[in-house]
């Protein structure tokens, strides 16, 4: 599990960025630990790597939400 500082760091992505996708819904909700901090998967780890290479690429929010759906939906 990372933190949301070893996420930011492990993805060169930026804490309030991080959270927003979050918010937004491009990234699942983190789970909490006792201490109500956020608690990221490796799998959320990918996603976040995912989301920031569309980001490189040009791809505006809505149409990176289009492809996180078509990834998923090719996994099942």
């Amino acid at each position: 599990m990372f933190s949301i500082g070893k996420l930011a760091i492990a993805t060169d992505c930026k804490i309030p960025t991080i959270r927003y996708y979050e918010k937004i819904g491009l990234l699942p909700p983190a789970q909490r630990s006792a201490g109500n901090q956020r608690l990221y998967s490796q799998a959320n780890l990918q996603q976040l790597k995912f989301i920031r290479h569309a980001r490189e690429l040009g791809f505006a929010l809505p149409s990176i939400r289009q492809l996180i759906h078509y990834r998923k939906a090719n996994k099942a």
